[in-house]
Formats: structure tokens, C-alpha cells, sequence
């Protein structure tokens, strides 16, 4: 019975991956050149959350991976910095679709990816260089609170690299130094994605994932260590399991 469900497991993931490329494909070769008809404010909208979207409907419907969000309330109507633990690539795609107008903070070789990295780069994310720790600090904190003053949404996975399940990594203080410096505040995100889509693995197995969403952490009036502390006891003390 093992076998059949571990098999099971395998042929569900061989055919996410085949839709999931064939989509890729499709709409970001799509994309790329229909960007440009779209308003600037709605291309994130437009390009990163609909892939986001059906990237998500395709692991429920053929990997069996389902989710839940606690703490939608939480959520401010401004828009301030996003802090999300990291274990998969299933919670990137799930921020992205939670705030819209939003600039990511990824690592520059993405943009390089074929497809996916082109039709990204048409939405100004905030592409770091992670080689040099001094520019990407400074890039974060002033292209980050150059995109909060217009009005979109900033997520950072402030442990730099995905960590396996149910591990929390260090967090650096880019997240915190940017809230700081803008003067907003931080919304802390935990989930247990690494469960059923685990880090640096690519088989998947279905299970209900678990995202929460708290309070925002305030950053007026504290200092960086602290408040990139604060975030991050949030995060470790109400990771599912």
C-alpha cells in the first residue's frame, strides 16, 4: 500500500510539472508583450499573481495540496513590508497572490530564468545581488521604501534561503531595516509548506498546508536588532506543524 501511494505520489507530480511547464510557456510568452498594454500599477496583478494563481490551482487539483489562512484580518490596508518564513516555492506563489501591487525581493540570477525570469523582470522587482551583502542592504532599504511610497506591497523572506521543514533560519536584517526606514510597519508570515512541498526535493505529497498571517509589528521607535527579533520570535513561535 506504500508503494502505491509513494508511486502515486510520483505520477502526480511528473504530470504538475508538465502542465506547470506548458503553462509557464504559454503565459509568460504571453505576457512579455502584453504587459505593455496593461497600466504599470496593474502589471503585477496582471502577470505574477494570474501565474500565481493557476500555479496554485494546479498543485491542489492534481498534487493534493490544499491551504488554509489564518489571520486575514491582520492584514492593514496600507501596504508595508511582508516577512514569510521559507521552505518551498509553493509560499512565494502564495504571497504573490495575497498582495497585489507588490515588488518581491528576489535574488537577480531569477530574472535570468527563461520565461519566467523575462516576464518578472516587466514587473520592477527588487533584484539583489546576495554576493555583495553592503549594495543588496542598501538596494532593499531604497528601492524598497520607493515602492512602499507608491503604494506596493514589499515581500522579503528575511532568512535569505530556504530552510527544510520545520526549521527557522537567522533573519537578516534587510526586512527590519527597511520598515525602519520607511517608517511602516511588518506583517509576519508563518506556514508549514515544506511539509508537502519540501525545500531543494521535487517530489511533493498532498496535505493541507498551513499559512498564518499576525499582527503588524510596529518598527517606530526600535531599533533594528530588536525589531528584526520581534518579527522573527513571531515567526518561529507560530510555524505550524
Amino acid at each position: 500500500m506504500i508503494k502505491v501511494l509513494f508511486l502515486l505520489c510520483w505520477l502526480r507530480t511528473i504530470v504538475f510539472y508538465v502542465l506547470w511547464v506548458i503553462w509557464t510557456l504559454l503565459w509568460c510568452s504571453f505576457a512579455i508583450f502584453a504587459v505593455y498594454f496593461v497600466p504599470e500599477h496593474a502589471r503585477h496583478g496582471f502577470v505574477i499573481k494570474t501565474f500565481c494563481v493557476v500555479t496554485l490551482f494546479l498543485s491542489r487539483v492534481v498534487c493534493g495540496i490544499t491551504w488554509k489562512v489564518e489571520g486575514k484580518e491582520n492584514i492593514p490596508e496600507q501596504p508595508c513590508v511582508v516577512a514569510s518564513n521559507h521552505q518551498s516555492p509553493w509560499e512565494t506563489f502564495l504571497v504573490q497572490m495575497l498582495f497585489t501591487p507588490q515588488s518581491t525581493v528576489i535574488k537577480k540570477e531569477l530574472l535570468f530564468i527563461p520565461f519566467f525570469g523575462w516576464a518578472f523582470k516587466k514587473v520592477n522587482p527588487i533584484a539583489i545581488d546576495r554576493k555583495d551583502g553592503r549594495s543588496a542592504l542598501q538596494q532593499v532599504v531604497e528601492k524598497g521604501k520607493e515602492r512602499l511610497q507608491n503604494g506596493h506591497w514589499v515581500a522579503i523572506f528575511p532568512e535569505g534561503t530556504r530552510y527544510h521543514w520545520p526549521e527557522v533560519g537567522r533573519f537578516t536584517r534587510g526586512t527590519a531595516s527597511l520598515a525602519v526606514y520607511a517608517g511602516v510597519p511588518i506583517l509576519p508570515m508563518a506556514h508549514n509548506a515544506g511539509r508537502y512541498w519540501p525545500a531543494h526535493k521535487w517530489l511533493k505529497t498532498p496535505g493541507e498546508i498551513t499559512v498564518r498571517i499576525g499582527p503588524a509589528v510596529e518598527s517606530k521607535g526600535k531599533e533594528i536588532p530588536e525589531l528584526t527579533d520581534e518579527v522573527r520570535e513571531w515567526v518561529v513561535s507560530n510555524s505550524p506543524h
